[in-house]
């Protein structure tokens, strides 16, 4: 997040029209993924084409990328709410999947990144990447049974800009082992170390090269 420049010239080189520009708040400009809506298709033509390495530009292949891990939901997903089987007695306790199995026949990295457990429950591996083609085709509504937990936002030493900006805010909540030993100023160490900062005695004044109108015309 530090290094993109929110040229969005990823968003203009995607033939699958998988990344969208952010249009509100601190964050207008900036590209982003909505797998629930197009997934990335893990062609890898934006990292080539970033200017600046906010996309890794050394990613070639896709089982490289490393965007998030997905997830399964167990209670909704079809391949893991079982139904008792007819020829079975009653009472055995024994049951069989219902036979979904999107997520793995549209993944890309099969058997590296997902796989069917005794050919009926999907697994996911720590191969998948998070490209998210599984939440884009995944049939369950109006929640996805399946989802992709982003990658660098939990840990500090892999979140880079963010984490470092949010530090001062979250210290107290974040791992110690990770972290270290804080060194933002609170409470009276922090007044003290204000104390010590010079400044002019006297407010400065702003001179603007306009007129500012000490009324709107046309309002009662």
């Amino acid at each position: 997040m530090a290094l993109c420049i929110r040229c969005n010239r990823c968003l203009e080189v995607c033939p699958y029209s998988s990344i969208k520009r952010e249009g509100f708040g601190l964050t207008i400009g900036t590209p982003y993924v909505l797998a629930e809506a197009k997934a990335c298709y893990l062609c890898m033509a934006c990292c080539r084409l970033c200017p600046t390495g906010a996309l890794d530009r050394e990613l070639r292949h896709p089982d490289q990328a490393r965007m998030g891990k997905a997830k399964i939901d167990t209670s909704l997903c079809y391949s893991h709410l079982f139904l008792e089987h007819d020829v079975l007695p009653r009472n055995s306790g024994e049951k069989i999947g219902a036979m979904c199995n999107t997520c793995y026949n549209v993944c890309p990295l099969q058997d590296k990144a997902i796989v069917l457990e005794k050919n009926l429950y999907p697994v996911i591996l720590d191969g998948c990447v998070g490209c998210g083609i599984c939440v884009e085709r995944c049939p369950t509504r109006p929640k996805r049974a399946i989802n992709v937990s982003p990658s660098g936002m939990g840990r500090v030493d892999e979140a880079g800009f963010y984490f470092r900006k949010a530090r001062g805010h979250y210290d107290a909540t974040l791992d110690p082992e990770i972290v270290g030993e804080s060194k933002v100023l609170k409470g009276e160490k922090l007044l003290e170390k204000k104390s010590t900062i010079a400044g002019p005695n006297e407010q400065p004044e702003f001179k603007f090269p306009y007129d500012t109108p000490k009324a709107l015309e046309g309002w009662e």
